[in-house]
């Protein structure tokens, strides 16, 4: 076997193995649309999906309504910014607490998130939650909602898949998601895999990585007996006035985050301490200022994208649980075990 039909035979293993769950049908990109197929979702069909010429989505739901992952779509015409809200996600995910035994672990280990940029270089982007086992589509929509809930994401903006909970008689099939890592075939554009602090592509290999989330049968006991999500509370109460810092407050704010504005750490920084801005009632122009500072000493060249996060920040109120001095602790403490 040729070194490229290799990589073609493991890049089919890898999308099949993250990604398909229902085998029997699938659907493919139209010029408008999508069209069912009812007829096997095979390698061969993968292998064109990857290959450009056909586009084709998967279905998430088997016939017993359970799923192999959760999807967070983030679409650019729904969002002011959707860079900065795949932030946002991305930050409450991997946001780090203590497990039973007083040890730190992220809330999901990055190896079970896939961030993609599903028509590359457009913001438009999917997160996807994996699971080393399928589970109840219940359970999947309840942690997608849930996130969105400690995002201050409204699901009005973000589309979470599964968007229903079980199939019926009225609706056999369910929803489908364009799998990751082919070609839209009306934007023209690929679909790739990104990485969660640079946004830049990775390369397709690093999906070999990657694997599912597990749980506990007690921890899934409870997930499974929670009632059906509704509603997103997204409220938040903020200062009731904003403050200017002075210069010195300024300066001695730009100091410290200069000695943790590192490559892998600097989009949780800057997200903690805009949260500590926001709980402490600092005015948006001083937090603009100080990131603006900070990015121009460490020659930060995602500059812009960073006074965006502020802007869009401050514009909606980053409401739910903040971490601002907590989250900045732990970054510390992270880059001192290293």
């Amino acid at each position: 076997m040729s070194e490229g039909a290799e990589e073609q035979r493991n890049m089919i293993q890898q999308l099949s193995r993250l990604f398909v769950n229902r085998v029997d049908c699938y659907c493919i990109q139209l010029k408008q649309g999508y069209a069912r197929v009812d007829q096997p979702l095979t390698d061969d069909v993968l292998l064109r999906h990857l290959k450009g010429e056909v586009t084709v989505g998967s279905y998430q739901l088997d016939k017993d309504s359970r799923v192999k992952w959760l999807c967070f779509d983030l679409d650019p015409e729904r969002l002011e910014d959707a860079k900065a809200t795949a932030q946002k996600i991305l930050a409450v995910l991997l946001e780090t607490q203590l497990d039973s035994e007083g040890n730190e672990t992220p809330r999901v280990w990055p190896n079970c998130i896939i961030l993609e940029a599903s028509r590359y270089p457009d913001p438009s982007y999917h997160i996807w939650l994996l699971f080393l086992l399928p589970v109840k589509a219940k359970v999947a929509r309840w942690l997608g909602l849930r996130v969105l809930e400690i995002a201050a994401v409204s699901p009005k903006t973000v589309e979470v898949f599964p968007k229903q909970e079980e199939l019926t008689a009225d609706r056999p099939f369910g929803n489908f998601v364009k799998l990751p890592f082919g070609f839209h075939q009306t934007a023209r554009k690929w679909s790739r895999l990104l990485d969660f602090e640079t946004f830049e592509p990775l390369p397709l290999d690093k999906l070999k990585d990657k694997h599912g989330l597990s749980f506990s049968e007690k921890d899934m006991a409870e997930l499974e007996g929670m009632e059906t999500k509704r509603n997103v509370q997204v409220t938040f109460e903020l200062p009731k006035a904003f403050k200017t810092l002075s210069d010195d407050e300024e300066e001695k704010a730009v100091r410290f985050l200069c000695k943790y504005w590192r490559e892998g750490a600097r989009n949780r920084l800057e997200m903690y301490f805009l949260g500590l801005c926001l709980k402490k009632g600092v005015s948006f122009e001083s937090a603009k200022r100080i990131i603006s500072e900070v990015c121009d000493r460490t020659n930060d060249d995602e500059k812009q994208a960073r006074l965006e996060l502020v802007g869009y920040h401050y514009k909606n109120r980053l409401n739910g649980p903040l971490k601002g001095s907590s989250g900045i602790r732990e970054i510390i403490q992270e880059m001192h075990l290293k």
